[in-house]
């Protein structure tokens, strides 16, 4: 199925990147149970939204967990600003997508967080115009096209880079790559694995959370115990017991659980000791992430007559593109979704190329004068961030099913969460939460004699 919209219509042109999948909260006072400082039965590496979902998993069981995270905070790649504008704005993940976040949605608003429908479907605008019918049609059927032929390629087991399947896709070429690749894999079409994107599941609707998916992951988090701070070395799996290294000491247990992106890894960040087996390390080095950033600024007065977190594309020229987030929040905060080279360029460079962007763009697609209203900026840098080295995953040609070996049991007692270890939901905050619930499954089949699949 497709990993973009749920539907091209003239109200409903688009769908972007995030989701959730939770527990409910009622077991809170279970979930802080850990055994000494030293020992766990199940040692958890990263506290982003698969290591947290792993946690609870583990704690509902009646299993005791160690709940590493290197950074000062939870949530990982689902991150909620809330101090550089004054209102809460999404630097990660930003949307729930529908099927697979229907049950993180409802835990979110038992925990009291108003999680609600996108206001309206995104828009295409032309010339800082809405699209009228006939560019709408001809938009949304070049964007089909695309999927399409990448899908049938993948279908027929063709895994090779997606922009060699594409026909000749005419004027909205340039948007469809765009939506196709950087859009929703984070990488240009020429490093996406057609197996990949085919298997992706189809997205039928999304939702959003007023506080932040980053505040709500972070909510979800609560009741847990997390030892912030802790940067873990090594994974050493050659004794009886699971030893993980970490810069406060060492801890042992009976099953490590590494939900860390692939991207770390193969940084030698984590040393895994002793070595992968091929199958594994193969996973790793090509299950990679790309680029996606999301570059955040004031716009004040409303100038563009556009309704709150309305999404909207526009009709691409360049390989320069970017989807825009208006009025967030009912604020005057927007942003600027990039991704692929574009992304991987924009962080590379120097603070101010982010605020050039933005008016780069604006003057493109509305003109000078709205450009030059345009207040503070502020960008992330997904693939500079230490702890995550990227933003999220797409296999690279020939690599679509590889996705496999992170489902597994490695060595006896080492299992991968995160979005890249979900077949079907990589690249979305409910692959990577359904993940963390899988990992603990296995964890605590591990620990009864009793092997979850």
């Amino acid at each position: 199925m497709p990993p973009t919209s749920p539907s091209l219509t003239r109200r409903a042109v688009l769908a972007g990147a995030a989701g959730l999948a939770a527990a409910p909260l009622g077991a809170a006072r279970a979930l802080g149970q850990t055994r000494g400082a030293g020992e766990a039965e199940v040692i958890i590496v990263g506290a982003g939204a698969a290591g947290i979902a792993a946690a609870r998993k583990v704690a509902e069981a009646g299993h005791s967990y160690a709940l590493l995270e290197a950074s000062s905070r939870v949530g990982g790649r689902a991150r909620t600003d809330t101090q550089i504008f004054g209102v809460p704005f999404d630097m990660g993940a930003s949307r729930i997508y529908l099927p697979g976040g229907k049950a993180l949605a409802e835990a979110g608003r038992a925990a009291g967080l108003d999680v609600v429908p996108v206001p309206m479907p995104a828009r295409l605008y032309l010339g800082g115009k809405e699209a009228n019918d006939a560019e709408y049609e001809d938009f949304a059927a070049t964007v089909r096209r695309a999927e399409r032929a990448i899908i049938a390629a993948g279908d027929a087991g063709r895994d090779q880079p997606a922009a060699r399947v594409l026909p000749d896709l005419g004027a909205f070429g340039p948007s469809a790559h765009f939506i196709t690749g950087p859009f929703t894999c984070a990488k240009e079409l020429e490093e996406v694995s057609t197996v990949d994107f085919s298997r992706a599941e189809e997205r039928e609707g999304d939702l959003m959370c007023r506080q932040g998916l980053g505040a709500m992951v972070a909510k979800l988090a609560a009741p847990l115990t997390v030892r912030l701070e802790t940067q873990v070395r090594t994974v050493d799996l050659s004794g009886r017991q699971v030893s993980v290294q970490t810069s406060r000491g060492t801890l042992t247990g009976r099953v490590v659980i590494l939900a860390v992106p692939p991207s770390v890894i193969l940084s030698g960040a984590v040393r895994i000791t002793p070595g992968l087996v091929p199958r594994y390390r193969t996973a790793v080095e090509r299950i990679t992430l790309g680029a996606f950033d999301r570059i955040a600024f004031e716009l004040p007065g409303n100038p563009l007559d556009l309704r709150p977190d309305e999404r909207i594309f526009f009709k691409a020229a360049t390989s320069r593109s970017a989807a825009l987030t208006a009025r967030i929040g009912g604020t005057d905060l927007y942003g600027l979704d990039v991704g692929g080279a574009l992304a991987t360029a924009l962080a590379g460079g120097p603070p101010e190329g982010a605020r050039a962007f933005v008016r780069e763009a604006l003057t493109r697609e509305f003109g000078a004068q709205a450009a030059g209203k345009a207040g503070r900026v502020s960008a992330t840098r997904w693939t500079r961030e230490p702890f995550a080295l990227g933003a999220f995953s797409c296999a690279l040609p020939g690599a679509g099913n590889l996705r496999r070996a992170f489902t597994e049991v490695a060595s006896g007692r080492l299992l991968f969460a995160g979005e890249h270890a979900h077949e079907t939901l990589w690249g979305t905050l409910a692959g990577a939460w359904q993940s963390g619930e899988r990992a603990a499954a296995q964890a605590v089949g591990i620990l009864t004699g009793q092997r979850a699949g």
